[in-house]
């Protein structure tokens, strides 16, 4: 048997033991996993509960607001500029594309939530006896944006489904992760930040419209979306798929997520 933990960095596996020779041990470790707080299985401890709804509190223009996570919310561990070319492309006027409210570093216990410090606790895996270099360098340019049930958040309104929705498949999954802009030479340098995007619009994916009418008519508006963001923000967007391409309450199509957007 082998212990592993997945910090959204990558894989940490403990040393091989026979459960059959070392019994003991297999019980300390399945009793350790019963023991774990949540906040230690993953899930984000700046998402609060009180009378049955979620919520989260945000530092905005000086003052603290609350905001109520009604439905599905999405998880991002990227880089800031996400946050920024939204805040951008809203000033400029762009339309179709999802508005900007606000975003930020998720701060826990008083520091920035990163892998690093604030989830391995400043843990040096290239010590380890049975330490791996990577195969493969990861780019820095690379985000994830995933979603969770409530885990680590956190793009709330104009977010992607999560797993447990049915009715439609999965599209693939896409970029793998993002790394701190370092020069790549261990795994001690590399780190993921934990970035909080929120929006004004929110919607359902484009492949869930419900009638040709609808489909055809929001992506009509996600082409008239690029198209803007290129000529009022100056902004390619780069990163068309079914989960990036939304639709509202009011039938109209619009865009979301520009992780890999470049000023033009």
């Amino acid at each position: 048997m082998r212990i592993w933990i997945f910090d959204r960095l990558r894989g940490i596996a403990s040393e091989q033991f026979d459960i059959n020779k070392d019994g003991l041990r297999f019980v300390f470790t399945i009793l350790g996993f019963l023991w774990l707080s949540e906040e230690e299985l993953g899930f984000d401890p700046t998402i609060m509960t009180a009378k049955g709804q979620q919520f989260i509190e945000i530092e905005r223009d000086g003052t603290t607001e609350r905001l109520i996570l009604d439905g599905i919310h999405g998880n991002t561990w990227s880089a800031m500029i996400k946050g920024k070319l939204l805040r951008e492309a809203t000033s400029k006027g762009a339309v179709h594309v999802a508005q900007y409210y606000h975003h930020e570093t998720v701060r826990v216990r008083n520091a920035d939530d990163d892998v690093r410090n604030n989830v391995r606790k400043g843990l040096d895996v290239t010590k380890a006896t049975n330490y791996r270099q990577n195969r493969s360098r990861l780019s820095p340019s690379t985000s994830t944006a995933g979603l969770s049930r409530a885990g680590r958040s956190s793009s709330i309104a104009g977010a992607k489904r999560s797993s447990d929705q049915t009715g439609a498949s999965l599209p693939p999954s896409k970029r793998p992760c993002s790394i701190s802009p370092t020069k790549a030479g261990s795994d001690a340098l590399l780190n993921r930040v934990h970035r909080r995007v929120i929006l004004r619009d929110y919607g359902i994916p484009i492949y869930k419209a419900g009638s040709r009418e609808t489909l055809l008519g929001a992506l009509a508006d996600c082409i008239e979306g690029h198209e803007s963001l290129r000529r009022k923000a100056g902004l390619l967007y780069r990163d068309i798929s079914l989960n990036n391409l939304m639709i509202d309450k009011d039938n109209r199509g619009f865009l979301i997520d520009l992780d890999l957007a470049i000023n033009e």
